[in-house]
């Protein structure tokens, strides 16, 4: 029987949304895959008013909290408001790796994760300061590994913030799609655009205009941004999001 950490004897299967119309609609992650500077936005929280962003993060990042949602083992609200999360890291790395020749070891995995630790949340109307992510840790409950004869591997342990816990419970909108299929998209500007199409569940007839939502996630329309988008419009596809000519839609839904 594998062993149990003592404080994960109170975890529930939960199923949880893979993100959020707000995440992939407010700018916090940027428009490449890993930003090389800061950036910060403001968006509107119920409950706690405007709340300001601040952090080096990008659509890698996003795609890792993606995948800690998407395959999430367990979860567990603490008494603190801290959302745990138990994960296979295996499953981290092969979601991050997606196709791709390189492959994500944990090394890379915690590097993100790292990222993600020290991203700012802070409110104006309500005084607080706090984060996203505040552990990747290892546990000592185990899986077993899937290469015969090898030693089972253990399970690690996602902890989000209270803030960034009440963050996701306030969103009425929850995105359920699989993230490795966005893991193939290697322009930043092409993730964030088809996460924030994702988000919508009714879009305009013929579908929306490329260059109004390069400029939505914080890019501009140049002409290389376009070549960089329309070169991952096979990898969108896959996501479900499709591009023809200057316009993107989202499979199977109707126009408006």
């Amino acid at each position: 029987m594998a062993k149990i950490d003592p404080a994960t004897t109170l975890w529930r299967d939960r199923l949880l949304a893979t993100n959020n119309a707000r995440t992939a609609r407010s700018i916090i992650f940027q428009h490449t895959q890993v930003p090389d500077a800061w950036s910060e936005t403001e968006t509107d929280l119920p409950g706690a008013g405007t709340v300001r962003v601040a952090g080096q993060v990008g659509q890698r990042h996003e795609l890792l909290m993606e995948a800690i949602n998407f395959h999430a083992i367990k979860t567990r609200r603490l008494e603190n408001g801290v959302l745990a999360v138990l994960v296979d890291m295996h499953d981290l790395r092969k979601t991050l790796s997606g196709e791709r020749k390189e492959r994500y070891g944990v090394e890379g995995v915690l590097k993100l994760a790292r990222a993600l630790r020290q991203v700012t949340v802070s409110g104006q109307d309500i005084p607080f300061v706090d984060g996203i992510l505040n552990h990747l840790i290892p546990t000592s409950t185990t899986t077993p590994h899937p290469i015969p004869g090898r030693p089972p591997r253990p399970l690690w342990r996602a902890e989000f913030t209270a803030c960034w816990a009440a963050w996701l419970d306030a969103d009425p909108v929850h995105l359920h799609y699989d993230p490795r299929l966005l893991a193939g998209i290697r322009s930043g500007v092409a993730a964030a655009v088809t996460r924030l199409v994702l988000t919508h569940r009714d879009q305009p007839r013929g579908g929306w205009i490329l260059d109004s939502l390069i400029r939505t996630v914080g890019a501009e329309p140049t002409r290389w941004v376009r070549q960089d988008v329309r070169a991952d419009s096979e990898a969108m596809a896959a996501a479900g999001v499709i591009m023809v000519g200057n316009r993107v839609s989202v499979l199977q839904k109707k126009g408006a």
